[in-house]
C-alpha cells in the first residue's frame, strides 16, 4: 500500500472527525470516497483498524509534536503515527522518515514512559482527572488501558433463529464463548472474516450489541403484553431486544425526535423480525412529549457523551476535548428522565458514560424534583455506582476492565 496515500487517508479522516463531528467509521468512509479507495474488503478492514489506532492515539501524538516545538498538522500527525507505530500496519516507514524527523524525537518518545497517564493513554486531561477522583489508582490504570481495547459481543436474535443453530453456524467463522449469565449473548475472540460480513449478521439472525447495552434491557424485565415506552428509541436495537425477551408480545411506543432515525428504526425492527403491528413509531421530543396512556415500563437510554464506548469509536476521545459537552448532555438527560417518569410506573435510566454527571447526578437531581419514583436494585450482575453519591448501592455500573464491555450506568426507578 502506498505510504503517501495512507498518510492522506489518515489525515483526512482526522480532519473530518474534528470538523464534521463524525464517528471514526463514517469519517473513514468519507475519506475513502475522497481518495477513491478501491480495496478488497479484507484490506479495507485492515486499513480501518490502522485508522482506529491512529485516532485513538491522537492526544499522545499531539503531545509529541507540541513537545518538539512544531505545529501538529494533520499530515504530520499521520506521518508521525506511521513512523512510531508502523509495525501495526506492516508498513515500512523509511520513505517518510525525513518528512517526520523531529530533532528531539527519540528523547520525547522515551519520556512517554514517565508522562502523565492521560498522555500515555491518549485522553483529554480533564477526563482523566475526573476519573482519578472516582477510582483507586490501580483500577484507574486498568480502566484506561482497557478503553483502548475493544471486546466484541454478539446477540443471537431468537426472533429469527434458534440459539444452538446460530452458535453452530457462528463457530464455522469465529471463536466465540457464550456468556455465563445471558445465554443468547456471545463474546467473540477471533474471526476469519469481518463480523459484519457474515451471513448471520446480514440476515439479522445475529446482532452486534455490547453486553452493557443488553444488561440495560435485562434490568427493565419487560413482561409479555405490557406497554413499554422507549423514550430514545433510535436505532431500535434495544427495542428489538425487548421484543425478543417478550417473544413479540409486548407493545412498544418508540419515540425519537428525528424522522431519519425513526425511518432507520422501523427498517431495523422489521429486519430483526419484530412484529411491527405491536410497535407505534412516534416523532417527538421526549423532554416535552405528552402521552395519552400510562405505560408499565419506560426505557430511557438517554443521549450522552458516549465516553463509555471509546473502545468502539475512538473519535469520542476527540469530541471529549470540549468539556462543556458533558453539561449540555446532562441538561438533556434531566429533561428526558423527568418527563418520562410522568408516564410510566417503572423505568430504566441508562447512559453509555463513565461519568457521574451523566449517571448518579442525574438520578439524584430528578429524585429531588418531587417525582414519586425511587431507585431499586436493577437485578443484574455488575458493579455498584460511585460511593460518594447517595444512591450508589442501588444503581449499577459496567466497566471495560472488569466486565469486558462498554462503560454504562444503569438504574431502575419504581413508583
Amino acid at each position: 500500500m502506498d505510504l503517501d496515500r495512507v498518510v492522506s487517508i489518515l489525515a483526512t479522516t482526522l480532519y473530518i472527525i474534528e470538523n464534521e463531528k463524525l464517528s471514526t467509521r463514517r469519517a473513514f468512509r468519507e475519506a475513502c470516497r475522497i481518495h477513491k479507495c478501491r480495496f478488497q474488503l479484507t484490506m479495507r478492514e485492515e486499513l480501518y483498524e490502522l485508522v482506529r489506532s491512529f485516532i485513538s492515539r491522537y492526544y499522545t501524538l499531539k503531545y509529541i509534536v507540541l513537545s518538539s516545538g512544531r505545529r501538529p498538522s494533520y499530515r504530520l500527525l499521520a506521518r508521525l503515527f506511521l513512523y512510531i507505530y508502523h509495525d501495526e500496519g506492516g508498513l515500512n516507514p523509511r520513505s517518510i522518515v525525513k518528512k517526520t524527523t523531529l530533532s528531539n524525537l527519540p528523547e520525547i518518545i522515551e519520556s512517554l514512559e514517565f508522562a502523565e497517564l492521560h498522555v500515555k493513554y491518549s485522553l483529554p486531561e480533564w477526563f482523566y482527572k475526573r476519573l482519578a477522583l472516582l477510582l483507586p489508582t490501580s483500577d484507574l490504570v486498568n480502566l484506561l488501558s482497557s478503553m483502548n481495547k475493544r471486546v466484541l459481543w454478539l446477540r443471537i436474535n431468537t426472533l429469527k433463529v434458534d440459539v444452538d443453530k446460530a452458535l453452530k453456524n457462528l463457530e464455522k467463522w469465529a471463536r466465540v464463548e457464550v456468556d455465563p449469565d445471558i445465554p443468547y449473548l456471545v463474546k467473540v475472540f477471533a474471526s476469519k472474516r469481518p463480523i459484519r460480513s457474515l451471513d448471520l449478521v446480514k440476515s439479522g439472525e445475529v446482532i452486534p450489541q455490547d453486553k452493557a447495552s443488553v444488561l440495560a434491557v435485562e434490568a427493565l424485565k419487560p413482561d409479555p403484553g405490557s406497554v413499554i415506552y422507549d423514550f430514545a428509541a433510535a436505532p431500535g436495537i434495544k427495542s428489538s431486544l425487548i421484543m425478543q425477551l417478550t417473544e413479540n408480545r409486548a407493545r412498544i411506543v418508540a419515540i425519537d425526535n428525528s424522522p431519519r432515525r425513526l425511518w432507520k428504526t422501523t427498517y431495523l425492527l422489521k429486519h430483526y423480525g419484530v412484529d411491527l403491528s405491536r410497535v407505534e413509531i412516534v416523532l417527538g421530543d421526549s423532554r416535552y412529549i405528552t402521552l395519552k396512556d400510562r405505560g408499565e415500563y419506560g426505557l430511557i437510554d438517554a443521549p450522552c457523551t458516549s465516553n463509555g464506548s471509546i473502545s468502539k469509536d475512538p473519535a469520542i476521545k476527540i469530541f471529549l476535548g470540549d468539556m462543556s459537552l458533558v453539561y449540555r448532555m446532562k441538561q438533556l438527560q434531566l429533561g428526558i428522565l423527568y418527563n418520562a417518569l410522568k408516564h410510566v410506573e417503572n423505568a430504566v435510566y441508562t447512559t453509555c458514560s463513565l461519568l457521574p454527571e451523566e449517571g448518579e447526578e442525574v438520578v439524584n437531581e430528578v429524585l429531588n424534583m418531587g417525582v414519586e419514583h425511587h431507585p431499586v436494585e436493577p437485578g443484574i450482575r455488575a458493579s455498584t455506582g460511585y460511593s460518594i453519591y447517595r444512591y450508589w448501592d442501588r444503581v449499577k455500573r459496567t466497566f471495560p476492565h472488569i466486565h469486558e464491555c462498554e462503560g454504562f450506568f444503569i438504574s431502575r426507578l419504581e413508583r
